[in-house]
C-alpha cells in the first residue's frame, strides 16, 4: 500500500513538472522571433517549398550542401495546413508545433537516464530538462542541433541501460543514425559513446549497426527524394566548409570559445554544474566522455557558435541534476536519515533558483533571439489587400521569408548601402514593391507613406506604403539576392 502511494505521488510530481514545462514552451513560443538564419530559412522555409513547389532556395539546397529529413518531415503538417486553412498561417502554426513535439524527446531521454540510478535521479533529471530555462527556450527554435540533441540523448540513455537487449540495441543505432543525419557534425559524439559502451562486445555492435543501418537507408531514402546521390551532401558540405571556408564568412573564434560560452549560459552556479557533471556516477562516464569529445571536436573549428553544442550543454546540466541527487543521498544518509520527498522538492528549487540567475545572466531569450518587428511590420502590409510587393533592405533579409507570410506576395531585397544612406532606392524597387519596411525611409522612395511602426527595445521596423501597381523585377527578388551573394 505504501509503494503504491509514493508510485502516485511520483506520477503527480511528474504530471506537474511536464505541464509546467509544456506551458513554459508554450509561454516562450514566438515564431517571429528568430535565433539563427536557418530556423526560418533552412526549415521552416524549405518545409514550405517542398509541400507547395514554391519558395526561396539557399546556397545549402542549391548545391545540396545539406539533407533534406527535416524539411521533408516539416513539407507534411505544411501540406496539412495548406488544405485545412488556406490564406492564414495554420501552415506555419502546425509545422512549429509538430517540430517543438519532437523536440520533447529531450524529456524521456533525461528521465530514462536519470532512472538508470534511481526515480529520485530521474525526477532530477526531468525537471531540468523541463524547466532549465535554455532547455525550454531550444524547444521553440527550429534548428536541426535541438532535434538531434533530443534524438541522441533518448539513444544515450538507452545504450547505457544494463538491461539493453537486441531491440533497444537497435533503436538506439537507429536513434544516433538519425540524430547525425540530422545534424551530422554529432558524429563524434555517437562514435565515442557507442565505442566508450560497447567496446569490444561484438555482438551488441551487430545490432547497434543494424539499427544505425537503418537510420541510413532512410536518410538514403531522403536524399534521393532531394534528387541528390545517397549521402552525396556529406562531401559537398565538407568541400563547402572545409575546403572553401564557406562557414569561417560568417565569423571566427578561438579554442576556448565554448568554455568561455558554457560559463555565462550556465550561470553563477557554472562551477557547481560543470563540476557535477564531470563527477556524476561512474555508469555515466561514457556519457561524459562523449559530451567532452563533442566539445573538443567544435572547439577545434574555427566557426563557433553556442547553438552548435547544445548536445553538450543539455547533458551537462541533467547529469549535473543526477550528481546533485546523489550528493543529497550522501548528505541525508550521513545524517542517519534517507533521502525524503521534501528533500527532493528543495533540490528542485535550488535547480530553479540556479536557472533564474542564469537566465539573467546570460540575457535569456532576449539575447538570444530577436527580430519580430520586421517580420509583423511585413504582416501589417498585408493588411492592405492591394499589396502587391514588400521590399526590405539586405541587412534584415533573414528574418522575413514567405513561410512567415499568410499569401503569396513577392518579397524584394534592396542593396545594403540603401539602408546604411549611401545609395538611394533603386528604381526597379519602387517599381516592384508598393509596401517597403526600412527603419526609416530611404532616399529615392517617391510616393510612399508612413503607416506605422513595430518595435522592441532593439529594433524599429516602419511599414511605407504607395498607391499604384507593382511592376515586377527580377534583378531585385529574393532569390536574386542571395545569389548574388552565394547564400
Amino acid at each position: 500500500m505504501q509503494g503504491n502511494t509514493a508510485r502516485s505521488g511520483y506520477g503527480a510530481a511528474i504530471a506537474v513538472i511536464v505541464l509546467a514545462g509544456l506551458a513554459l514552451r508554450a509561454l516562450a513560443y514566438s515564431p517571429f522571433e528568430i535565433s539563427h538564419a536557418d530556423e526560418i530559412m533552412q526549415y521552416l522555409e524549405q518545409g514550405k517549398r517542398l509541400a507547395t513547389g514554391h519558395g526561396i532556395v539557399p546556397w545549402e539546397y542549391r548545391y545540396g550542401a545539406r539533407n533534406g529529413l527535416i524539411a521533408q518531415l516539416l513539407a507534411v503538417p505544411w501540406w496539412l495546413g495548406e488544405r485545412l486553412a488556406p490564406g492564414t498561417q495554420l501552415a506555419m502554426h502546425l509545422t512549429r508545433a509538430l517540430f517543438l513535439a519532437l523536440t520533447l524527446l529531450a524529456l524521456p531521454a533525461a528521465w530514462r537516464l536519470g532512472a538508470l540510478a534511481s526515480r529520485a535521479h530521474a525526477f532530477a533529471a526531468l525537471t531540468v530538462a523541463a524547466l532549465w530555462y535554455e532547455s525550454v527556450l531550444f524547444s521553440t527554435l527550429l534548428l536541426s542541433e535541438v532535434l538531434a540533441t533530443g534524438l541522441i540523448a533518448l539513444a544515450a540513455s538507452l545504450l547505457l541501460d544494463p538491461a539493453r537487449g537486441t531491440a533497444r540495441l537497435r533503436l538506439a543505432g537507429l536513434l544516433l543514425g538519425l540524430g547525425v543525419v540530422v545534424r551530422l557534425q554529432y558524429a563524434p559524439f555517437a562514435a565515442v559513446l557507442a565505442l566508450a559502451v560497447l567496446r569490444l562486445d561484438w555482438r551488441s555492435w551487430w545490432q547497434l549497426v543494424l539499427g544505425g543501418l537503418a537510420a541510413a537507408l532512410i536518410g538514403g531514402i531522403s536524399d534521393l527524394g532531394m534528387g541528390r546521390w545517397p549521402f552525396e551532401w556529406i562531401w559537398v558540405n565538407l568541400a563547402y566548409n572545409l575546403g572553401d571556408s564557406r562557414a569561417a564568412r560568417f565569423g571566427e573564434s578561438g579554442p576556448l570559445e565554448y568554455v568561455r560560452l558554457l560559463l555565462l549560459h550556465l550561470g553563477p552556479a557554472a562551477p557547481f554544474i560543470l563540476a557535477g557533471a564531470m563527477l556524476s556516477p561512474p555508469r555515466y562516464r561514457p556519457l561524459v566522455l562523449a559530451l567532452l569529445a563533442n566539445l573538443v571536436f567544435h572547439s577545434l573549428i574555427a566557426h563557433k557558435e553556442y547553438r552548435f553544442v547544445w548536445l553538450s550543454t543539455f547533458l551537462i546540466v541533467v547529469l549535473a541534476a543526477i550528481a546533485s541527487v546523489s550528493l543529497a543521498r550522501r548528505l541525508a544518509e550521513a545524517r542517519g536519515r534517507s533521502l525524503a520527498p521534501w528533500m527532493l522538492a528543495a533540490l528542485g528549487l535550488v535547480w530553479l533558483g540556479a536557472s533564474l540567475s542564469a537566465e539573467q545572466q546570460s540575457g535569456g531569450a532576449r539575447t538570444l533571439r530577436g527580430g519580430s518587428p520586421i517580420p509583423l511590420a511585413a504582416l501589417d502590409a498585408l493588411k492592405r489587400p492591394e499589396t502587391c510587393g514588400i521590399a526590405i533592405p539586405d541587412q534584415w533579409r533573414a528574418h522575413l521569408v514567405p513561410a512567415l507570410l499568410p499569401r503569396a506576395v513577392p518579397l524584394y531585397v534592396a542593396p545594403e548601402a540603401v539602408m546604411a544612406g549611401r545609395q538611394a532606392l533603386p528604381a526597379g524597387v519602387v517599381s516592384a514593391a508598393d509596401a517597403l519596411v526600412f527603419p526609416a525611409l530611404p532616399a529615392g522612395a517617391t510616393g510612399y507613406v508612413a503607416m506605422g511602426c513595430k518595435a522592441n527595445a532593439v529594433l524599429k521596423a516602419c511599414l511605407y506604403v504607395r498607391p499604384g501597381p507593382c511592376m515586377p523585377d527580377p534583378q531585385w527578388t529574393y532569390q536574386a539576392a542571395l545569389e548574388r551573394e552565394d547564400l
